[in-house]
């Protein structure tokens, strides 16, 4: 029987898979294509720029994701402490208590980062204005609350890095806990 034809939107999310778990240097074509069941020339076929548009288009993904299930709740309605505890949850489950590791983190480490520079800086302030809007909402001045903005992007962004050297989520754990207590704090 042959294998199931995969949409577009599967194929990437198997690629952000194993570029989160190999790094963008150490996830191989042959890597990339059994992650997707999919033959070198399919693969081509969908990338013709082959692994770097992979790694790009899977960074154009990983925007739309974050823009419907992590930025989008936060322009909802509700208390900016139930939205700072959305945000949060949904981080927690996308790295999965801090097992997972995260792509922007990966791709800025690699050899390769300037090709990939502008989506990152992009991803990266887009994050800390959703939340750095957030902490504003909840009576911030606005330097205390980009302040927290970039704490909050370089303590998730460091506690995974830790969860990964270590083997200890619980770093991960407490972060999120913590952030949960401090983002929105009075000054």
């Amino acid at each position: 029987m042959p294998a199931a034809i995969l949409s577009k939107e599967e194929v990437l999310d198997r690629l952000l898979s194993t570029f989160r778990d190999k790094g963008y240097e150490g996830a191989s074509l042959s890597e990339l294509s059994a992650a997707t069941g999919l033959v070198k020339s399919s693969l081509y076929h969908y990338f013709p720029g082959g692994k770097e548009e992979m790694a790009e288009e899977v960074l154009a993904h990983l925007d739309r994701q974050l823009a419907a299930d992590l930025f989008e709740p936060l322009r909802s309605k509700g208390t900016p402490a139930r939205k700072l505890d959305a945000m949060l949850d949904t981080i927690d489950d996308f790295y999965k208590g801090g097992r997972k590791a995260c792509l922007l983190e990966r791709l800025a480490a690699s050899v390769d980062r300037e090709r990939f520079r502008r989506p990152l800086r992009r991803a990266f302030a887009t994050w800390m204005a959703s939340v750095e809007t957030l902490c504003l909402e909840a009576g911030l001045p606005k330097t205390v609350a980009r302040a927290r903005a970039e704490d909050l992007v370089v303590r998730i962004e460091g506690a995974l890095i830790v969860c990964a050297g270590t083997d200890d989520c619980g770093v991960f754990r407490r972060t999120i806990a913590d952030l949960r207590e401090t983002v929105l704090a009075p000054e």
